[in-house]
């Protein structure tokens, strides 16, 4: 497998609030997409994968801002945010653990390449008694709803999203649920 420079293709990345915190994702178009189209495809698929998630989404999600960058380029440019999406899950319910858990869910670009996006903001109870749907840190597209429509969204992408090898990414009908090692080191921080 090729070794690609991370700007090998054009970039839509969008900052957003979710359980108090401030998080940024990230997806890549093809080669040779214009501003336009970066934007635009960019921001339909990001609000199409949040809007899946609402049935474990914070309702203090909110988008923040957003930028693109061009392929070769590791210029970002200011741009339009996605479309609102609403959270149904009262924030007062989230624990500190949960505030820095992420769901990742993960595939391969068609020319062999991983991909990867990682969401905050979403409900989990991995450490709940008795065991749940979370205890193994794994939720498959056929235990949650949700995490199946979020799975959906992803292999639905607007024409344009790539793998970094610039091909269309299939997503596995699986989330990873993990605590982020840096968000944990600041929790016990006091920040």
């Amino acid at each position: 497998m090729p070794d690609y420079a991370p700007n090998v293709t054009a970039r839509y990345k969008v900052k957003y609030q979710a359980v108090g915190r401030t998080h940024t994702v990230q997806c890549r178009l093809q080669r040779g997409s214009i501003a336009g189209d970066i934007i635009s495809n960019g921001a339909a698929f990001i609000q199409s994968v949040f809007s899946a998630s609402t049935g474990l989404l914070t309702d203090d999600f909110g988008f923040i801002s957003a930028e693109y960058a061009l392929e070769d380029s590791d210029l970002f440019f200011p741009a339009a945010v996605p479309g609102v999406v609403v959270g149904l899950i009262d924030v007062a319910l989230f624990s500190k653990q949960d505030s820095i858990t992420h769901y990742t869910f993960s595939g391969r670009g068609s020319g062999g390449s991983k991909v990867n996006m990682k969401l905050y903001g979403l409900a989990s109870s991995p450490d709940d008694l008795p065991d749940n749907l979370w205890s193994d840190f794994v939720v498959n597209a056929s235990e949650s709803p949700t995490v199946e429509g979020m799975i959906t969204a992803l292999n639905s992408a607007p024409a344009g999203i790539v793998a970094i090898d610039n091909t269309r990414p299939t997503w596995h009908a699986r989330a990873t649920v993990k605590v982020n090692d840096d968000w944990l080191r600041k929790v016990r921080q006091g920040l």
